[in-house]
Protein backbone atom coordinates (compact mmCIF):
# COMPACT_ATOMS: atom_id res chain seq x y z
CA UNK A 1 0.00 0.00 0.00
CA UNK A 2 1.69 3.42 -1.22
CA UNK A 3 1.82 5.69 1.94
CA UNK A 4 -0.22 8.95 2.06
CA UNK A 5 1.45 12.16 1.21
CA UNK A 6 -0.27 14.66 3.47
CA UNK A 7 0.33 17.48 0.92
CA UNK A 8 -0.70 15.78 -2.09
CA UNK A 9 -3.78 14.85 -0.59
CA UNK A 10 -4.57 18.23 0.72
CA UNK A 11 -4.32 19.25 -2.77
CA UNK A 12 -6.63 16.44 -4.40
CA UNK A 13 -9.31 16.41 -1.20
CA UNK A 14 -9.16 20.89 -2.05
CA UNK A 15 -9.93 19.78 -5.74
CA UNK A 16 -12.24 17.60 -4.31
CA UNK A 17 -14.48 19.97 -2.64
CA UNK A 18 -13.83 22.94 -5.59
CA UNK A 19 -15.30 23.31 -9.32
CA UNK A 20 -11.95 25.12 -10.00
CA UNK A 21 -9.42 23.02 -8.54
CA UNK A 22 -5.56 23.63 -8.37
CA UNK A 23 -3.12 21.32 -10.73
CA UNK A 24 0.79 21.41 -9.44
CA UNK A 25 1.43 24.05 -11.52
CA UNK A 26 -1.15 26.20 -10.69
CA UNK A 27 -0.77 25.54 -7.04
CA UNK A 28 2.97 26.09 -7.20
CA UNK A 29 2.37 29.22 -8.89
CA UNK A 30 0.41 30.27 -5.88
CA UNK A 31 2.89 28.66 -3.17
CA UNK A 32 5.82 30.87 -5.08
CA UNK A 33 8.03 27.53 -5.21
CA UNK A 34 8.94 26.17 -8.55
CA UNK A 35 6.68 22.84 -10.28
CA UNK A 36 10.05 20.57 -9.15
CA UNK A 37 9.54 21.66 -5.42
CA UNK A 38 6.02 20.97 -5.36
CA UNK A 39 6.44 17.43 -6.83
CA UNK A 40 9.12 16.80 -4.56
CA UNK A 41 7.15 17.04 -1.71
CA UNK A 42 3.89 15.46 -2.87
CA UNK A 43 6.06 12.59 -3.73
CA UNK A 44 8.32 12.38 -0.24
CA UNK A 45 11.21 12.84 -1.75
CA UNK A 46 11.68 16.62 0.89
CA UNK A 47 10.06 18.24 3.31
CA UNK A 48 8.51 22.04 2.78
CA UNK A 49 9.59 24.34 4.95
CA UNK A 50 6.92 25.41 7.56
CA UNK A 51 6.19 28.41 5.77
CA UNK A 52 5.02 26.40 2.70
CA UNK A 53 2.73 24.29 4.91
CA UNK A 54 1.27 27.42 6.53
CA UNK A 55 0.59 28.99 3.07
CA UNK A 56 -0.68 25.50 1.46
CA UNK A 57 -3.06 25.08 4.48
CA UNK A 58 -4.06 28.35 3.12
CA UNK A 59 -4.39 28.11 -0.13
CA UNK A 60 -6.24 24.46 0.16
CA UNK A 61 -8.14 25.42 2.92
CA UNK A 62 -7.03 23.05 5.13
CA UNK A 63 -5.81 24.16 8.02
CA UNK A 64 -5.50 20.96 9.62
CA UNK A 65 -2.60 20.46 7.43
CA UNK A 66 -0.78 22.54 9.69
CA UNK A 67 -1.31 20.30 12.47
CA UNK A 68 -0.65 17.18 10.54
CA UNK A 69 2.79 18.81 9.76
CA UNK A 70 3.58 19.55 13.14
CA UNK A 71 3.18 15.80 14.60
CA UNK A 72 4.71 14.34 11.64
CA UNK A 73 7.81 16.55 10.51
CA UNK A 74 8.46 18.57 13.80
CA UNK A 75 10.72 17.07 16.39
CA UNK A 76 8.96 19.05 19.20
CA UNK A 77 5.93 18.17 17.50
CA UNK A 78 6.24 14.71 17.16
CA UNK A 79 7.20 14.34 21.00
CA UNK A 80 4.12 16.98 22.50
CA UNK A 81 1.47 16.95 19.76
CA UNK A 82 0.72 13.60 18.45
CA UNK A 83 -1.60 13.63 15.22
CA UNK A 84 -5.40 12.76 15.33
CA UNK A 85 -8.08 13.66 13.35
CA UNK A 86 -9.97 16.38 14.15
CA UNK A 87 -13.33 16.14 15.70
CA UNK A 88 -15.97 18.19 14.30
CA UNK A 89 -17.30 21.03 15.45
CA UNK A 90 -20.32 20.03 17.19
CA UNK A 91 -18.70 17.00 18.87
CA UNK A 92 -15.79 19.52 20.22
CA UNK A 93 -18.02 21.81 21.19
CA UNK A 94 -20.11 19.20 23.16
CA UNK A 95 -16.92 17.33 24.22
CA UNK A 96 -15.66 20.96 25.75
CA UNK A 97 -19.25 21.54 27.72
CA UNK A 98 -18.77 18.01 29.43
CA UNK A 99 -15.13 19.09 30.09
CA UNK A 100 -16.41 21.82 31.95
CA UNK A 101 -16.62 19.22 34.90
CA UNK A 102 -12.95 18.25 34.65
CA UNK A 103 -11.95 22.31 34.53
CA UNK A 104 -14.24 22.69 38.15
CA UNK A 105 -12.57 19.94 39.81
CA UNK A 106 -8.93 21.12 38.54
CA UNK A 107 -9.68 24.84 39.63
CA UNK A 108 -10.63 23.63 43.11
CA UNK A 109 -7.66 21.29 42.99
CA UNK A 110 -5.32 23.87 41.84
CA UNK A 111 -6.85 26.82 43.96
CA UNK A 112 -5.90 23.98 46.99
CA UNK A 113 -2.08 23.29 45.68
CA UNK A 114 -1.26 26.62 44.89
CA UNK A 115 -3.22 28.63 48.57
CA UNK A 116 -0.04 28.25 50.53
CA UNK A 117 2.69 29.60 47.75
CA UNK A 118 4.32 25.81 48.12
CA UNK A 119 4.15 22.75 46.09
CA UNK A 120 5.35 20.03 47.87
CA UNK A 121 6.01 16.27 46.81
CA UNK A 122 2.35 15.00 46.87
CA UNK A 123 0.42 18.28 45.03
CA UNK A 124 2.81 17.51 42.35
CA UNK A 125 2.05 13.99 41.82
CA UNK A 126 -1.32 15.49 41.50
CA UNK A 127 -0.43 18.18 38.91
CA UNK A 128 1.19 15.71 37.15
CA UNK A 129 -2.45 13.15 37.40
CA UNK A 130 -4.19 16.17 35.84
CA UNK A 131 -1.80 16.11 32.63
CA UNK A 132 -3.85 13.78 30.21
CA UNK A 133 -7.13 15.70 31.38
CA UNK A 134 -5.48 18.84 30.20
CA UNK A 135 -4.41 17.91 27.06
CA UNK A 136 -7.62 16.63 26.13
CA UNK A 137 -9.26 19.75 26.62
CA UNK A 138 -6.42 21.48 24.51
CA UNK A 139 -7.24 18.88 22.14
CA UNK A 140 -10.82 20.02 22.11
CA UNK A 141 -10.19 23.43 22.07
CA UNK A 142 -7.47 23.01 18.94
CA UNK A 143 -10.21 20.88 17.13
CA UNK A 144 -12.87 24.41 17.76
CA UNK A 145 -10.18 26.39 16.34
CA UNK A 146 -9.51 23.93 13.33
CA UNK A 147 -12.73 23.88 12.87
CA UNK A 148 -14.06 27.66 12.77
CA UNK A 149 -10.63 28.18 10.67
CA UNK A 150 -12.02 25.68 8.01
CA UNK A 151 -15.52 27.20 7.90
CA UNK A 152 -14.05 30.64 7.93
CA UNK A 153 -11.84 30.21 4.83
CA UNK A 154 -14.92 28.28 2.63
CA UNK A 155 -16.73 31.47 3.31
CA UNK A 156 -14.09 33.89 2.61
CA UNK A 157 -13.99 35.57 5.85
CA UNK A 158 -10.44 36.80 7.05
CA UNK A 159 -8.83 37.79 10.09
Amino acid sequence: MKKQNIYREAREKYNQEHDKGLNREEAAELLHISVASLGRYENDESEPTSDVVFNMSKIYENPDLRRMYCSECCQIGQEDHHYSEPKTLFESGYGLINANKILDVFKNELFDILSDGVVDENEIVKLRDMIPQIKTVQKLLSDIEIEIEKHSLKHDIND
